[in-house]
């Protein structure tokens, strides 16, 4: 691998650093995946990378190293600024940050309404420029505007991480005992609940259903996640609406089924691969590969 790999790209998170090699077609030949989030553990950030790297390579690389994500924030490696939108997306590579053997891409700001974001403007540097909205889902959903390879605006909701506070604390924390499971047709139904803005239910309705019988307690949390899901794409899509899903796996899944429900027209990304392609491509028009 070490013979193939000409660059190395990194997206540290909120809970997971992961690293991937690159050959010089673009194509990930290696990588590493460590639950060891830029907020989620203490200790100098430049030394955890470091250590993260040679447990995988067995030495610090000699090619170049482009990353993106928490890396760049306050408790990263180095703080960069963030770069005001509305943008080009094509200039993103004019401002990579060079410090500590790292190019490091930095991250978006709005001023208003005030919202920032890291990680994901290497993903979109990835997708077609006139892709027009874009939806990538996370502990943080981003809600984006592009338009014409302009990046005009864009909103943060904390859905993922309401969903995960709901369930593990108060009122509607998952019910003890009980295994939760997943059904479609539970998880639409509650979606529906929240497409109907003129009326749309309270997350405490999740709780009265199941108290009333109406909500077997086995899909409190697909009730409670549809209705969440629903909410966040109510305020941001109409049916008939077109964009950009970004996403894997389960988030994939809910989101998609939001958006069909809504009546949306899509087309999806994986994310994994859209930061990988975004590391690399941006990697090439900076100059740092040939």
């Amino acid at each position: 691998m070490k013979e193939q790999m000409i660059l190395i790209g990194i997206d540290w998170g909120a809970s997971t650093f992961r690293a991937w090699a690159f050959d010089e077609d673009g194509e990930v030949i290696g990588g590493t995946s460590v639950p060891d989030g830029i907020l989620t553990h203490s200790g100098d950030a430049m030394g955890r990378l470091k250590y993260h790297i040679n447990e995988w390579l067995g030495e610090w690389p000699e090619v170049p190293i482009i990353a993106c994500g928490g890396i760049g924030g306050s408790q990263g490696v180095h703080q960069t600024d963030f770069r005001p939108v509305p943008m080009m997306i094509a200039d993103l590579p004019k401002h990579l940050v060079h410090v500590h053997g790292l190019h490091i891409v930095p991250g978006l700001k709005q001023v208003s309404p005030p919202d920032i974001m890291r990680g994901e403007e290497t993903q979109l540097f990835a997708l077609d420029e006139s892709i027009g909205a874009v939806c990538i889902p996370g502990t943080h959903t981003k809600h984006v505007t592009v338009e014409h390879g302009r990046i005009l605006g864009f909103t943060t909701e904390m859905t993922g991480e309401l969903r995960a506070l709901l369930l593990a604390n108060g009122g509607l924390k998952t019910p003890a005992g009980v295994q939760q499971e997943f059904s479609k047709a539970v998880f639409r139904e509650w979606v529906e609940y929240s497409l109907d803005t003129d009326d749309a239910a309270s997350p405490f309705a999740v709780r009265a259903a199941r108290m009333t019988g109406e909500l077997d307690p086995k899909y409190h949390e697909t009730a409670l996640t549809g209705l969440l899901i629903g909410a966040d794409i109510a305020a941001h899509y109409d049916p008939g609406d077109e964009l950009t899903l970004v996403a894997d796996g389960p988030l994939l899944e809910s989101y998609r089924l939001a958006l069909e429900t809504l009546g949306a027209e899509f087309d999806e990304w994986s994310a994994v691969e859209a930061t990988q392609d975004g590391l690399f491509e941006l990697a090439e028009e900076a100059g740092l590969i040939g």
